[in-house]
């Protein structure tokens, strides 16, 4: 019993001085060297998005924190393109009596997912998993229900759960018309570029829907009409082995944790300044106005309070999970990198347990208790709050519901897998929120300090198998 109060000690003491690490200076330092002018606001794509990726996975090597990206490195590759369109995508329709009939983009089809061009053969209507064909071909449209989470069950059921290998994922919009777009001049946008493992998307209305629904239409020809060109973007994957032994049940292929933030933000304000966000009610003194998104709550705070958790993890006793420390490239754009990671996990999804997600917590927020107090997204829903309760750390529910922040970060990219994913923040909804205001030095950073202390305390607690992530039963996400 000696021996093991000892053991007990000991172990209390390594965690205090790792946790000791987690220092305001370096939390400062993290917050202002990715919310630097010179990183140009980490747009996703943009070189500066690539060096804070490469800066990031620097700071993982000096953490003595192992790679988990590509072939060995910190960095997993999100292969995107910037994707200019040149005219509207043009849909034609052949009839069964031989016609073919252009269909308006806006007017009788939207939503227009695609990239590429298509010549569709087959048209296959589904409604249940009996109505799907034998095997995947890119010559076959699927008219699936307008139901995200039917969709879903249906392109799993076929063995292709973003569609893969089909030509077209047709879906059914109103009963009316839509208004002609015209897509001249519009900006280039970033997308993730998924070759054969997604079929291309669209949604027919009005006339066009009708009578694909009465069977008249037999084929289609898409002409996407667009220009892509190749970008840089990565996500940052590193990792903490567990011992991967779950107490009184044996040694198993080890459990992990996802601990994320995002890295990427909105980049420069390329808008007119009459339409600017940034020059609005702001005197420049003669000076150019400020155009650049710092995003230095908006997710700086967030990647630095990781990296530390990152360094204290990597310097206390190992834990019983596997810990991923992960950086995502495009939250902002849609999630992007993190539904990347998540089809291309380091650890199994199956073996995944839990994503602790960071997102702003630069500020204090007075709903939470004041400086040095978080809250926690989706409370309710599981049994993490409660736990952090019982142990003692400041963290409390979210104290604004209202604003659906549960489904707003980056955690429900493993949500929606069944993984319990919630995140930690103390946004109090400041005005420089997606602004260019949001700079390093509107933060409070002895508040960031504290924060990152408890969140620690709320690692090692997660870390410990003997504590099992669950939803609240009945909740609609679990599995």
């Amino acid at each position: 019993m000696l021996a093991c109060s000892a053991c007990g000690l000991a172990f209390a003491q390594s965690n205090d001085a790792a946790r000791e690490r987690i220092s305001r200076a370096d939390l400062e330092a993290c917050v202002k060297q990715l919310a630097s002018d010179e990183w140009r606001g980490r747009r996703t794509g943009a070189p500066e998005a690539v060096a804070a990726a490469r800066w990031l996975a620097d700071g993982l090597a000096r953490a003595g924190v192992a790679p988990a990206g590509d072939a060995g490195t910190f960095l997993q590759r999100v292969p995107m393109h910037e994707v200019a369109r040149k005219a509207a995508p043009k849909l034609l329709a052949h009839t069964r009596d031989g016609r073919t009939v252009e269909l308006a983009y806006g007017v009788d089809f939207d939503q227009a997912e695609v990239l590429a061009d298509a010549r569709i053969e087959r048209i296959v209507v589904v409604a249940k998993k009996d109505d799907l064909p034998d095997a995947p071909s890119t010559s076959i449209a699927l008219v699936l229900p307008e139901s995200r989470s039917e969709r879903r069950a249906l392109l799993e059921a076929a063995g292709a759960p973003e569609g893969a290998g089909f030509g077209l994922i047709l879906t059914l919009g109103p009963d009316t018309p839509g208004k002609e777009r015209d897509v001249s001049g519009g900006n280039p946008s970033l997308r993730v570029d998924r070759g054969a493992e997604a079929g291309q998307r669209l949604r027919l209305r009005g006339s066009a829907k009708q009578r694909l629904v009465a069977g008249e239409f037999t084929g289609f020809e898409l002409v996407a009409n667009v220009e892509r060109k190749v970008v840089d973007a990565f996500n940052v994957v590193g990792v903490v082995r567990g011992t991967g032994v779950v107490r009184d049940a044996g040694p198993k292929a080890a459990e992990a944790i996802v601990v994320s933030a995002h890295y990427d933000h909105l980049g420069v304000d390329t808008r007119a300044p009459s339409s600017s966000k940034s020059t609005e009610s702001t005197d420049t003194h003669g000076e150019p106005p400020d155009v650049i998104y710092n995003g230095a709550d908006d997710d700086a705070s967030g990647c630095a309070v990781v990296l530390e958790l990152a360094d204290a993890l990597a310097h206390a006793p190992r834990v019983d999970r596997t810990v991923i420390f992960f950086f995502a490239t495009g939250e902002e754009l849609g999630l992007l990198g993190t539904n990347w990671y998540v089809e291309r996990p380091f650890v199994p999804l199956d073996d995944t347990v839990l994503n602790l997600n960071f997102e702003m917590l630069g500020r204090p927020d007075a709903k939470a208790g004041g400086p040095g107090k978080l809250w926690l997204t989706g409370d309710e829903r599981t049994n993490l709050g409660a736990a952090f309760r019982a142990r003692g750390l400041a963290i409390v529910a979210d104290p604004r519901p209202d604003q659906n922040f549960f489904e707003r970060s980056d955690n429900m990219a493993f949500v929606r897998k069944g993984i319990v994913g919630q995140s930690l923040s103390t946004y109090d909804l400041h005005t420089d929120y997606h602004r260019v205001s949001d700079e390093w030095d509107t933060l409070d950073y002895a508040h960031l300090e504290t924060c990152a202390r408890t969140s620690f305390d709320a690692l090692l607690l997660v870390a410990d198998d003997a504590f099992v992530p669950a939803w609240t039963p009945g909740d609609e996400y679990a599995r």
